[in-house]
């Protein structure tokens, strides 16, 4: 207001103008600027408004996947699982396939696994699946990088990796003085005994010794009619008549699917023992695999499919994993791909 009236004293002096014209002068000017401040609104409202909106328009689009593969430690004992989460987070329109996780870990077991979801997220949709791991032997592991396959709207597919996850695995051995042994101590030597306790041991002694003399009798003799009844025939030829049986006994069928397996399972080790006279039908997956490893005239394709059919039928047997009909057939049809890429024609004689 006080500029008002000192533009309209500027424009119109008093001197010069009489009472009337000057009420008159100064409702005329007083009209003009409340025009001119109705017109500045008018153009700075939507300037405004228009630079908000362009600002909204200039925030990036959030991805249409986004996948986490993380541990819950990264430092464990022995007796001290892990748990390893693989998740999903993606929009509706988009389609995702997780990875087989089982067959690409190495060195740690599955003791037990899960999955979660798909759940919806404000206006995304999130998946996990969750392994628990446990190491047998003390030192480092790798989860290696895992590749998860999608789909957008367009139809085209799409890959996203995840990072190598280490895993370092401590013994929980400890010495007297509460610290973690870097190795294995050897046995401290025996305490002399005030008590003659010789008697005993040589009734004990003479015990074993006949107990282990009778077993050793009967597992020599089992051995040898079974290394008889094996040298007719070659391996690969039972281990086929073996599989042949098991698929007309119809299991799977019937929803008796881990016996299925623990069959699988036989049939295949006793035809990786007689092939290649290794104990695997008494050792364990982790006590072979590297025994496999080391044979010669094996190509690392044959061996790597080996290690696959083992951690399979581990996973079934032990993990309590439910395989969908599709895998069910591809790890037999890789069992019947390693026995036939393996064989030997003439038959096997291991002893006399």
């Amino acid at each position: 207001m006080r500029g008002l009236s000192i533009l309209r004293m500027a424009l119109y002096p008093r001197s010069r103008k009489k009472t009337g014209q000057r009420d008159r002068e100064y409702f005329f000017v007083h009209r003009h600027a409340g025009i001119a401040s109705l017109l500045l609104l008018y153009l700075i409202v939507p300037a405004c408004a228009g630079s908000k909106s362009t600002d909204a328009q200039k925030k990036p689009s959030e991805p249409a996947v986004v996948i986490k593969a993380q541990t819950d430690r990264t430092a464990a004992t022995i007796a001290e699982p892990v748990t390893f989460t693989l998740s999903a987070r993606y929009a509706r329109q988009a389609k995702v396939r997780m990875p087989e996780v089982g067959s690409q870990i190495a060195g740690l077991r599955i003791v037990d696994f899960g999955e979660d979801g798909p759940r919806e997220i404000d206006t995304s949709l999130e998946y996990k699946k969750w392994y628990r791991l446990q190491a047998d032997i003390a030192g480092s592991y790798i989860i290696p990088s895992l590749t998860v396959s999608y789909t957008e709207g367009d139809g085209a597919a799409k890959e996203l990796k995840t990072p190598q996850i280490f895993i370092e695995v401590k013994t929980a051995l400890k010495d007297e003085k509460g610290e973690a042994l870097k190795d294995i101590l050897d046995i401290k030597p025996l305490q002399e005994v005030k008590r003659d306790l010789r008697p005993f041991i040589i009734a004990g002694a003479a015990g074993l010794v006949l107990i282990a003399s009778i077993a050793g009798a009967l597992l020599y003799m089992k051995r040898r009619k079974k290394k008889a009844r094996e040298s007719i025939r070659p391996a690969h030829v039972i281990a086929l008549e073996e599989l042949e049986k098991l698929n007309n006994e119809h299991l799977i069928e019937k929803g008796i699917v881990r016996d299925h397996y623990f069959r699988l399972s036989d049939i295949f080790r006793h035809y990786i023992e007689n092939r290649f006279s290794v104990p695997a039908v008494e050792q364990t997956t982790q006590e072979l695999l590297p025994v496999i490893g080391k044979l010669e005239g094996l190509s690392s394709s044959v061996k790597s499919s080996v290690r696959e059919a083992l951690f399979h039928a581990d996973m079934v047997k032990f993990a309590k994993y439910a395989p969908p009909r599709e895998e069910i057939d591809v790890n037999h049809q890789r069992v019947v791909s390693i026995i036939n890429e393996t064989k030997r024609e003439e038959p096997l004689v291991t002893g006399q």
